[in-house]
C-alpha cells in the first residue's frame, strides 16, 4: 500500500493543488491528512473540501479546533488569532461540521496519525527533541506514527537508543519504532518554501519526502487582498 500523507495545509490552495498534482505520478492508493486544513491562508473552504473528498482518514489540528472554538483563541499568537477570526466568518457550515467530526488520533495496522502528540493530543504540544519524541514513542502502539504541527520535516527512530534525521528517505527497519514529522503543505518552516508531504510504502517499508514548488505569489496576493496580516503572506516566500 502506498499512502500519501499530508499535514498543515492552512488554507493554501496553491500549495495543496501543486502537491496533489505531483502525487498523481506516484501511484498513491490512499490519502491521509494529519490536521490543520485552515488558518493563515485565504482559501479555507476550498482546502477543506479537497481534503474531505480525498482523504479517507484524517485528524484534527489546533487551527481546525480553533476555528470551532474548541481550542480557545487566546491559545494562538496575534496573527494566527486574527486569521482564525476571519476564517470563522468565511467557513461554510458544512465544512465546519466536517472539521468538528475529526478525531485527534487514528490508529491502523500500518500506522498511527496525530497532529501534535500522542500523550494529551488536545494540548497541542510540540515535538522538537529526542526526549519529546521518546515520550511519544513509549506510548505508540504501531511501528510508525506520523505527525505535523511544527511544520518542520524530521524523523525520530528508536530501538535501544533514539536518533533523529532530516534525510529525505527513511528506511523502516525491523524492531525499530518511528515518529515522523511530515512537514507542511501550506506553511513550511524549515527554510524551504516548497510544499512538503510524505509517501509511505508499507510493503517496501520506505517513507519518502516530497517537495514541490507552487505559485507563492498567488497565495500571497490572496492573503493580502483578504486583509489578513501581511506577515502571513510574506513568510511563505522564506519557508519560515
Amino acid at each position: 500500500m502506498r499512502y500519501a500523507i499530508l499535514s498543515d495545509v492552512h488554507g493554501n490552495l496553491e500549495a495543496l493543488e501543486a502537491i496533489l498534482k505531483a502525487l498523481k505520478k506516484e501511484g498513491i492508493d490512499r490519502y491521509l491528512f494529519v490536521g490543520d486544513a485552515v488558518g493563515y491562508g485565504a482559501n479555507p473552504n476550498e482546502c477543506v473540501e479537497i481534503i474531505k473528498s480525498l482523504a479517507d482518514k484524517a485528524v484534527a489540528g489546533n487551527h481546525d479546533w480553533g476555528v470551532l472554538e474548541k481550542t480557545p483563541l487566546d491559545y494562538f499568537n496575534p496573527y494566527a488569532k486574527e486569521a482564525l477570526k476571519w476564517t470563522m466568518e468565511e467557513l461554510k457550515p458544512e465544512n465546519k461540521e466536517y472539521l468538528s467530526q475529526l478525531p485527534l488520533v487514528v490508529e491502523e495496522k500500518d500506522f498511527t496519525i496525530v497532529h501534535a502528540t500522542l500523550e494529551k493530543p488536545e494540548e497541542w504540544e510540540y515535538v522538537y527533541t529526542t526526549y519529546e519524541a521518546h515520550c511519544n514513542i513509549q506510548i505508540q502502539k504501531t511501528q510508525v506514527c506520523f505527525y505535523g504541527h511544527s511544520h518542520i520535516p524530521i524523523h525520530f527512530a528508536e530501538n535501544e537508543h533514539i536518533s533523529f534525521s532530516r534525510d529525505p528517505v527513511v528506511e523502516i527497519k525491523e524492531n525499530w519504532k518511528y515518529f515522523i514529522n511530515i512537514g507542511s503543505v501550506g506553511q513550511p518552516r524549515d527554510g524551504d518554501p516548497r510544499a512538503c508531504c510524505v509517501i509511505f510504502d508499507s510493503e517496501k517499508k520506505i517513507v519518502k519526502y516530497i517537495r514541490e514548488e507552487y505559485k507563492i505569489s498567488a497565495a500571497q496576493e490572496k492573503i493580502w487582498k483578504a486583509g489578513l496580516p501581511a506577515i502571513l503572506g510574506e513568510r511563505l516566500a522564506y519557508g519560515e
